[in-house]
Protein backbone atom coordinates (compact mmCIF):
# COMPACT_ATOMS: atom_id res chain seq x y z
CA UNK A 1 0.00 0.00 0.00
CA UNK A 2 1.83 3.07 -0.91
CA UNK A 3 0.50 6.40 1.33
CA UNK A 4 1.09 10.00 1.41
CA UNK A 5 1.32 12.35 4.07
CA UNK A 6 0.88 15.83 3.38
CA UNK A 7 2.48 17.85 6.87
CA UNK A 8 0.53 21.56 6.47
CA UNK A 9 2.87 22.79 9.36
CA UNK A 10 5.89 25.21 9.12
CA UNK A 11 7.58 23.26 11.07
CA UNK A 12 9.21 20.11 11.30
CA UNK A 13 8.70 18.32 14.91
CA UNK A 14 5.53 20.03 15.19
CA UNK A 15 2.14 18.47 16.73
CA UNK A 16 0.48 17.83 13.28
CA UNK A 17 4.24 16.17 12.09
CA UNK A 18 3.71 13.67 15.77
CA UNK A 19 0.13 12.84 14.95
CA UNK A 20 1.20 12.69 11.36
CA UNK A 21 4.00 10.25 12.79
CA UNK A 22 1.67 7.79 14.68
CA UNK A 23 -0.72 7.53 12.00
CA UNK A 24 2.22 6.36 9.74
CA UNK A 25 2.90 3.81 12.59
CA UNK A 26 -0.01 2.58 12.78
CA UNK A 27 -0.64 2.05 9.27
CA UNK A 28 2.54 0.29 9.06
CA UNK A 29 1.84 -2.42 11.75
CA UNK A 30 -1.03 -3.68 9.21
CA UNK A 31 1.92 -4.41 7.04
CA UNK A 32 4.49 -3.10 4.77
CA UNK A 33 3.73 0.54 3.18
CA UNK A 34 5.56 2.68 0.91
CA UNK A 35 5.08 6.09 2.33
CA UNK A 36 6.33 9.57 0.93
CA UNK A 37 6.22 12.11 3.17
CA UNK A 38 5.62 16.19 2.06
CA UNK A 39 6.60 18.84 3.90
CA UNK A 40 4.88 21.39 2.21
CA UNK A 41 6.73 24.75 3.29
CA UNK A 42 9.85 22.47 2.36
CA UNK A 43 8.82 21.57 -1.06
CA UNK A 44 8.77 23.92 -4.13
CA UNK A 45 5.34 24.49 -4.28
CA UNK A 46 4.16 28.10 -5.90
CA UNK A 47 1.09 29.99 -5.05
CA UNK A 48 -1.83 29.55 -6.95
CA UNK A 49 -2.80 32.47 -9.21
CA UNK A 50 -6.34 30.91 -9.95
CA UNK A 51 -5.46 31.69 -13.72
CA UNK A 52 -7.85 28.79 -13.91
CA UNK A 53 -5.88 27.39 -16.88
CA UNK A 54 -6.32 23.58 -15.34
CA UNK A 55 -10.14 23.99 -15.53
CA UNK A 56 -12.30 22.92 -18.35
CA UNK A 57 -13.13 26.65 -18.83
CA UNK A 58 -9.68 27.12 -20.05
CA UNK A 59 -9.43 24.24 -21.86
CA UNK A 60 -7.65 21.89 -18.45
CA UNK A 61 -4.37 23.21 -19.57
CA UNK A 62 -1.64 21.94 -18.06
CA UNK A 63 -0.51 24.36 -14.91
CA UNK A 64 1.78 27.34 -16.62
CA UNK A 65 3.65 27.31 -12.38
CA UNK A 66 6.46 24.94 -12.85
CA UNK A 67 7.57 23.75 -9.46
CA UNK A 68 7.59 20.18 -8.03
CA UNK A 69 3.70 20.10 -7.88
CA UNK A 70 2.68 18.19 -11.28
CA UNK A 71 5.27 14.97 -10.04
CA UNK A 72 3.61 15.24 -6.70
CA UNK A 73 -0.28 15.05 -8.59
CA UNK A 74 1.36 12.08 -10.73
CA UNK A 75 2.49 10.51 -7.53
CA UNK A 76 -1.11 10.78 -5.96
CA UNK A 77 -3.13 9.00 -8.72
CA UNK A 78 -0.60 6.07 -7.85
CA UNK A 79 -1.21 5.92 -4.08
CA UNK A 80 -3.86 4.29 -2.24
CA UNK A 81 -4.74 6.81 0.85
CA UNK A 82 -3.86 10.09 1.93
CA UNK A 83 -2.98 11.98 5.11
CA UNK A 84 -3.78 15.76 5.50
CA UNK A 85 -2.66 17.68 8.08
CA UNK A 86 -2.66 20.85 9.27
CA UNK A 87 -2.47 23.18 12.55
CA UNK A 88 -5.19 25.83 13.76
CA UNK A 89 -3.80 28.96 12.21
CA UNK A 90 -6.65 31.95 13.02
CA UNK A 91 -9.33 29.24 12.96
CA UNK A 92 -8.10 28.43 9.36
CA UNK A 93 -5.74 25.55 7.41
CA UNK A 94 -2.14 26.54 7.41
CA UNK A 95 -1.94 28.61 4.39
CA UNK A 96 0.75 25.71 3.28
CA UNK A 97 -2.38 23.49 3.20
CA UNK A 98 -4.83 25.95 1.42
CA UNK A 99 -2.34 26.51 -1.62
CA UNK A 100 -2.19 23.25 -1.76
CA UNK A 101 -5.42 22.03 -2.31
CA UNK A 102 -5.65 24.86 -5.00
CA UNK A 103 -2.64 23.26 -6.79
CA UNK A 104 -4.22 19.53 -6.69
CA UNK A 105 -7.41 21.60 -9.08
CA UNK A 106 -5.41 19.75 -12.14
CA UNK A 107 -6.60 16.33 -10.48
CA UNK A 108 -10.28 17.28 -11.20
CA UNK A 109 -11.78 16.78 -14.60
CA UNK A 110 -14.88 18.27 -15.69
CA UNK A 111 -17.14 17.76 -18.24
CA UNK A 112 -19.18 21.61 -18.83
CA UNK A 113 -23.21 20.85 -19.64
CA UNK A 114 -24.01 23.53 -21.80
CA UNK A 115 -27.63 24.86 -23.21
CA UNK A 116 -28.31 25.16 -27.31
CA UNK A 117 -27.14 28.87 -26.66
CA UNK A 118 -23.80 27.60 -25.04
CA UNK A 119 -24.51 28.66 -21.89
CA UNK A 120 -23.02 26.95 -18.93
CA UNK A 121 -26.03 24.80 -17.45
CA UNK A 122 -24.60 22.04 -15.49
CA UNK A 123 -21.05 19.91 -15.37
CA UNK A 124 -19.82 16.53 -14.69
CA UNK A 125 -17.29 16.05 -12.38
CA UNK A 126 -14.96 12.85 -11.64
CA UNK A 127 -11.41 13.17 -10.37
CA UNK A 128 -7.97 10.88 -10.59
CA UNK A 129 -8.04 10.13 -6.88
CA UNK A 130 -11.86 9.44 -6.58
CA UNK A 131 -12.39 6.69 -3.93
CA UNK A 132 -9.23 6.71 -2.02
CA UNK A 133 -8.72 6.75 1.29
CA UNK A 134 -8.15 9.95 3.76
CA UNK A 135 -7.37 11.01 6.57
CA UNK A 136 -7.21 14.82 8.46
CA UNK A 137 -5.10 15.81 11.57
CA UNK A 138 -5.83 18.88 13.40
CA UNK A 139 -3.52 20.02 16.04
CA UNK A 140 -4.76 23.86 17.73
CA UNK A 141 -2.93 25.46 20.97
CA UNK A 142 -6.40 26.31 21.92
CA UNK A 143 -8.20 24.03 24.57
CA UNK A 144 -12.06 24.39 22.28
CA UNK A 145 -12.77 22.08 19.49
CA UNK A 146 -15.04 24.96 18.31
CA UNK A 147 -12.30 26.67 17.62
CA UNK A 148 -11.27 24.10 14.54
CA UNK A 149 -14.74 24.04 13.27
CA UNK A 150 -14.33 25.84 10.41
CA UNK A 151 -10.95 23.94 9.45
CA UNK A 152 -13.11 20.50 9.70
CA UNK A 153 -16.16 21.85 7.32
CA UNK A 154 -13.41 23.09 5.23
CA UNK A 155 -11.61 19.83 5.03
CA UNK A 156 -14.38 18.02 4.48
CA UNK A 157 -15.45 19.96 1.49
CA UNK A 158 -12.44 19.25 0.05
CA UNK A 159 -12.10 15.67 0.77
CA UNK A 160 -15.61 15.95 -1.18
CA UNK A 161 -14.29 17.33 -3.98
CA UNK A 162 -11.94 15.38 -5.10
CA UNK A 163 -14.42 12.59 -4.35
CA UNK A 164 -11.71 11.00 -1.42
CA UNK A 165 -13.10 9.16 1.21
CA UNK A 166 -12.56 10.07 4.86
CA UNK A 167 -11.76 7.65 7.02
CA UNK A 168 -11.01 9.13 10.14
CA UNK A 169 -10.49 12.62 11.49
CA UNK A 170 -7.94 13.33 14.42
CA UNK A 171 -7.84 16.36 16.52
CA UNK A 172 -5.48 17.44 19.15
CA UNK A 173 -6.26 20.49 21.65
CA UNK A 174 -4.14 22.36 24.21
CA UNK A 175 -1.14 21.90 22.40
CA UNK A 176 0.68 25.37 23.40
CA UNK A 177 3.89 23.72 22.91
CA UNK A 178 5.82 21.86 20.21
CA UNK A 179 5.70 18.61 20.38
CA UNK A 180 3.48 18.98 23.43
CA UNK A 181 1.17 15.45 21.82
CA UNK A 182 3.64 13.45 22.67
CA UNK A 183 2.70 13.62 26.25
CA UNK A 184 -1.30 12.67 25.27
CA UNK A 185 -1.41 9.28 25.05
CA UNK A 186 -5.32 8.61 24.08
CA UNK A 187 -4.38 11.46 21.10
CA UNK A 188 -1.73 9.12 20.01
CA UNK A 189 -4.18 6.20 20.29
CA UNK A 190 -6.21 7.76 18.11
CA UNK A 191 -3.98 8.21 15.46
CA UNK A 192 -2.39 5.23 15.49
CA UNK A 193 -5.62 3.29 15.36
CA UNK A 194 -6.79 5.66 12.34
CA UNK A 195 -3.28 4.70 10.92
CA UNK A 196 -4.65 1.23 11.37
CA UNK A 197 -7.89 1.93 9.84
CA UNK A 198 -6.11 3.76 6.76
CA UNK A 199 -4.36 0.49 6.06
CA UNK A 200 -6.99 -1.75 6.58
CA UNK A 201 -8.85 -3.71 3.85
Amino acid sequence: MKIMAFVGSPRKGSNVDCLIDKVIEGAGSRGNIALEKVYLYEADIKSCTGCLACTALKGSQECPLKDDMQGILNRMTQADGFIFGTPNHVHSMSAGLVNFFCRMQPLIKMDIIRDASGTIIGVNASTAVSGKRAIVVVSQGDFSYTQSALIFRALDSNIRDFQLKKIAEIFSAGNLERSAVKEKPADLDAAFAAGVKLAGF
